[in-house]
């Protein structure tokens, strides 16, 4: 009696954490970000750690030259985390800022402009096509 009483137990405990497990598991989305886009290594994973490195060189020289720089990527930043989808307005004012950011960028170090190129023929191929013209 004692020995199905063990058993009995034993078998209860060890599906258990089968059982919690189960329970946590819902149909909620999952916490944090979604996959993909700039959310994962903010969309850089296809280039080298150099190019990389280049760029942060490149995009601190040019939050240097220009502090400016700095108040609106924070703004564009908050307004991307803020969770609602972007207005036309905005999405437009995020494009300025990426062009501003980017001739910063090559104002500070014109060896970025290829990788700077790299990236922008990644996002367009990832994504919908330029429109016509672009």
């Amino acid at each position: 009696m004692k020995r199905i009483f063990l058993l009995l137990t034993l078998g209860a405990v060890l599906t258990c954490p089968s059982l919690v497990k189960a329970q946590d598991s819902t149909n909620a989305p999952p916490s944090g970000p979604p996959p993909g886009g700039f959310h994962h290594d903010h969309g850089m994973g296809f280039l080298t750690d150099a190019e990389k490195a280049e760029l942060k060189k490149a995009h601190d020289a040019a939050i240097t030259a220009d502090p400016s720089l700095t108040t609106d990527e924070d703004a564009m930043k908050a307004a991307h985390q803020a969770g609602t989808p972007p207005t036309d307005d905005q999405k437009a004012q995020w494009k300025a800022f990426h062009e501003k950011m980017d001739a910063a960028m090559v104002a500070a170090d014109p060896a970025v402009a290829p990788i700077l190129a790299k990236i922008k023929a990644h996002h367009h191929h990832d994504g919908p096509p330029p429109p016509a013209g672009a």
